[in-house]
């Protein structure tokens, strides 16, 4: 099966400027995940999609392809799915070339364990899940949060929750972002549909790792977090 990694890099960050090229021990961050992919024995093909010209260049550093991504697919509130789907379009028409997996990396996440983009590959396909991707436990739990009233009283998040306790509590987990992968046929189906990961199918296979492997480099304090697991 044919596996295309695309990482999505855009260039207005409001959080961290220029947060995907800073340079983290000598190299831009972006060049974590493609060094990610390139490590893996089923991705056959890897592009950044992007709309800004220091990541392109960056990116070609590594001989990766870039594809230049329109600005209206780049803006804070355009979906991640907007920009994986034209990357997977323009490759069809460009070069007839349409994969079987979609293997979506942040940019913005440099710490990822060895092996594991295949990993997920391998759950995708082992599982015949329509999505697989990495998730964490939690460790606040809804159980647990409040919301205000109308006069500043706070209220439980959710009528008629008896079980408190952590043990008595069913695991929960957050999908982190750090590996998707999708099979593409549902992420081009899903087109024109909303909701929170509907463009990942209803059949979506995790698996658990360590919060380490998941940090996402937005602001000063998470870059200095990385740094820190980097060099443990």
């Amino acid at each position: 099966m044919k596996a295309l990694c695309i990482i999505p890099a855009r260039g207005g960050s409001k959080g961290l400027k220029n947060k995907n090229i800073l340079p983290l021990f000598g190299k831009p961050l972006i060049y974590y995940a493609i060094r990610a992919a390139q490590e893996s024995k089923l991705v056959n093909k890897i592009v950044v999609s992007t709309d800004d010209e220091k990541i392109a260049s960056a990116a070609q550093r590594y001989s990766v392809q870039v594809i230049k991504r329109p600005a209206e697919y780049a803006t804070d509130s355009a979906p991640i799915e907007l920009a994986l789907r034209h990357a997977v379009e323009y490759l069809k028409n460009t070069e007839g070339y349409f994969a079987d997996i979609i293997v979506w990396l942040q940019a913005n996440i440099p710490i990822r364990k060895k092996r594991q983009v295949d990993n997920v590959v391998r759950k995708l396909i082992s599982s015949k899940a329509d999505s697989a991707v990495t998730v964490y436990p939690v460790t606040q739990l809804p159980q647990w949060m409040k919301r205000r009233d109308k006069k500043g009283f706070l209220l439980p998040l959710f009528k008629g929750a008896v079980k408190y306790r952590r043990q008595d509590v069913e695991p929960m987990y957050l999908l982190d972002g750090a590996i998707v992968a999708i099979r593409t046929a549902v992420l081009m189906n899903t087109k024109g549909k909303t909701g929170a990961h509907v463009f990942m199918g209803k059949k979506i296979a995790g698996i658990i790792q360590e919060r380490e492997y998941t940090i996402e480099v937005d602001d000063k304090e998470s870059f200095r977090l990385v740094k820190f697991y980097f060099k443990k």
